[in-house]
């Protein structure tokens, strides 16, 4: 639960209750595994996410379920692809985790995370402040760990279907088995959606579509009622299987296969088409995206002091981004490809020197392989890159109520292949060109923290880390600015809080915080080159309140208040505005289960602050200044159980049909409705 670190009474209840479900927390999947050597996640601000508080918030995909996590925002834009943001950070500069391994394409350093389905999530945990150097690179503006589902102790059977506006629907089922020290669980997964309704108050406008080279074309991009190119489809399958062999030892085989297609809604404001070969059009579709992947984990304890937990791993990621010459999406101009695949393995280890002293160590490496094309006719260009991490952590306890944490970790990031593939003026193709810049880029990161509890279990906490980022491919070979000379980027983060329950009915934490981000890449710099550069400075800073009280055994009150102010200190900035960091963010839900009937009544709130879209810069100081306005969405879920296997619920978004933009130009959905029935066996 979000307060789980503040409530430690109701965490200890929710471990309780483990063993009644259906599943458990599949612990492999934890680099720093929560009850067991999390003492570095007391020291920052961690919000962790249930598959409970998932299912009552209606979240279907990960982004939805981010979206009600406090510091976190999420808005979609271009290519209909949700961008995550800890604390005003880009995604990319954070380090997303699928059972501790990093989900990402090399060249833009991110993926669509919308395409993971929620059916086969466990726990989500958002580390928003000093990580452990155990995690490795690339977390500067923190981690987002999801954490899988594993077979609990008896065997299971769940399905869930529901229908939503205008044809749309979700259909999902899971299965496991506990056979002595042998478990498995699966789950099929698969939703779908013609399209999606604005809300009623959405009013057209005039945009424009600008053709390089060629006309400018002005026109009414967005009418009312369905989004344009607004439909999709995903299918999923998340399998696991191992052996729990004793308490400390167990070996297991995880693999999903993700395969998707949705449209990409244009901006209502102005869209870019370049209509001759190689060609490419902002109006487009992912017509195919599929992800596979294996999972080999392992834990073994060695003797009754000293423990290991390794992975090994293999990713596939492929894409093809579909070009249309205008809003009609009728005439394909052509077809880009992407294919990646990483593979490597991490290797952790414990040991407990004393009982008050332990002594951990990571190892992290994989290699990355990108390759892409710009249309069918043209080869691939391939690149490969080799990522890696040694990390060293001592957990320290004084007085059993004293925890300090240090650590460090040397991470390094070496680029041995990069192509380009090169065209003339008609596009014809003409050669391959080899990029590569032999270098290894490297950085050391050191971190502290340390936790008191009083009797009273208040909870002083605080840290501060190094925390670096590394160029993305694209960053260092793109035709349109790649500087492969590039820096990592990096950041220091502080982090001081308090945390106190009051009995069993109310809790709070109160926590500042501050990142110093140095060397942030950028290509708005004072040069008429357009070149990525190490140029931008910014610092954020602000604090968090987040609260549950419940007054009564059915009725629950949470909230989540995060101020946030970032400041661009680059030299020769035009504004100290940034980009996509709003100053407010209320996170609300309210829980009522009705006596007797046990009707639960789920009230979902979100406010968002109004946040800048685009900003002057030196390369452009006369760009026009765009600000999405703040918004409050309200979401309402009734869940009625019935009988003893079955619920009924009903979930409404959007429920006061607000007229809101994610991003300038990008409208958000109306009111929708869907209604549906689970079983548990």
């Amino acid at each position: 639960m979000v307060l789980a670190m503040v409530c430690p009474a109701l965490a200890e209840e929710d471990k309780t209750q483990e063993t009644a479900k259906d599943y458990q927390v599949y612990e492999l999947g934890e680099v720093v595994v929560s009850g067991k050597n999390d003492a570095v996640n007391q020291t920052t601000d961690v919000s962790s996410i249930t598959a409970e508080e998932i299912s009552e918030a209606h979240a279907l995909t990960v982004p939805q379920a981010l979206s009600y996590v406090p510091g976190v925002t999420v808005t979609t834009g271009r290519k209909n692809e949700p961008e995550i943001r800890i604390r005003g950070m880009n995604q990319q500069e954070a380090l997303i985790l699928i059972d501790g391994v990093p989900y990402y394409e090399t060249n833009y350093g991110k993926l669509n995370l919308e395409q993971l389905s929620t059916e086969m999530i466990a726990r989500i945990d958002v580390i928003k402040g000093a990580s452990s150097v155990l995690y490795g690179s690339n977390a500067m503006a923190g981690v987002i760990n999801i954490i899988t589902k594993k077979q609990g102790i008896k065997a299971s059977v769940s399905a869930t279907a529901e229908v939503g506006n205008d044809g749309a629907y979700h259909l999902s089922a899971s299965h496991g088995n506990s056979l002595g020290k042998f478990k498995y669980w699966i789950n099929v997964n698969q939703r779908e959606a013609d399209g999606w309704e604005l809300s009623d108050d959405f009013t057209p406008k005039e945009g424009t579509t600008v053709y390089k080279p060629g006309k400018t074309v002005k026109e009414i991009i967005q009418d009312e009622g369905e989004r344009l190119n607004s439909g999709y489809k995903q299918t999923s399958v998340w399998f696991k299987a191992g052996v729990d062999v004793a308490k400390d030892s167990a070996y297991y085989l995880s693999a999903y296969y993700i395969d998707s297609n949705w449209g990409m809604p244009p901006s209502t404001i102005s869209n870019t088409v370049f209509p001759y070969p190689p060609a490419f059009s902002q109006y487009g579709t992912m017509g195919e995206y599929q992800d596979w992947g294996l999972d080999l984990s392992g834990e073994q304890a060695i003797t009754d002091t000293f423990s290991l937990r390794g992975k090994l791993f293999y990713h596939n990621h492929q894409d093809e981004y579909d070009s249309f010459y205008d809003k009609s999406y009728g005439q394909l101009i052509s077809t880009s490809t992407y294919k990646d695949y990483l593979a490597g393995g991490s290797l952790l280890g414990d040991w407990q020197i004393v009982p008050e002293d332990t002594l951990r160590f990571s190892i992290h490496y994989r290699g990355d392989n990108h390759q892409e094309r710009d249309d069918d006719y043209l080869p691939y260009a391939e690149s490969m890159s080799y990522t890696g991490s040694l990390g060293l952590q001592n957990d320290w306890t004084v007085w059993d109520k004293f925890v300090i944490v240090a650590g460090i970790s040397y991470d390094w990031f070496d680029v041995t292949e990069a192509q380009a593939v090169n065209t003339d003026k008609k596009g014809n193709y003409t050669d391959t060109e080899d990029l590569t810049t032999p270098s290894i880029s490297d950085s050391f990161n050191p971190m502290v923290g340390a936790t008191y509890t009083f009797t009273d279990q208040t909870r002083l906490f605080g840290s501060v880390a190094r925390k670096t980022r590394f160029p993305t491919l694209q960053q260092l070979y793109s035709s349109k600015g790649g500087n492969p000379y590039l820096d990592p980027q990096s950041s220091i983060d502080w982090t001081l809080g308090v945390a106190r329950p009051f009995g069993n009915v109310f809790c709070g934490e109160f926590s500042v915080f501050y990142n110093d981000i140095s060397d942030r890449i950028s290509r708005d710099g004072p040069y008429d080159d357009s070149i990525y550069r190490n140029y931008s400075k910014v610092h954020i800073y602000g604090f968090e309140v987040i609260a549950e009280w419940t007054p009564l055994q059915d009725l629950l009150f949470r909230v989540g208040y995060t101020y946030l102010q970032a400041e661009d200190k680059s030299d020769g900035a035009v504004t100290d505005d940034v980009l996509r960091a709003p100053q407010n963010k209320v996170d609300l839900k309210i829980q009522y289960i009705i006596p007797e009937i046990r009707t639960k009544l789920d009230f979902i709130g979100l406010y968002m602050g109004s946040q800048f879209d685009q900003l002057p810069t030196p390369t452009d100081p006369n760009a026009q200044v765009l600000e999405t306005s703040g918004y409050f969405l309200a979401n309402f879920k009734a869940t009625q159980p019935l009988w003893e296997h079955f619920d009924l619920f009903g979930y409404v978004s959007n429920i006061f049909d607000k007229d809101y933009e994610y991003e300038s130009g990008f409208p958000g959905q109306g009111r929708a409705f869907w209604v549906g029935i689970k079983a548990s066996f």
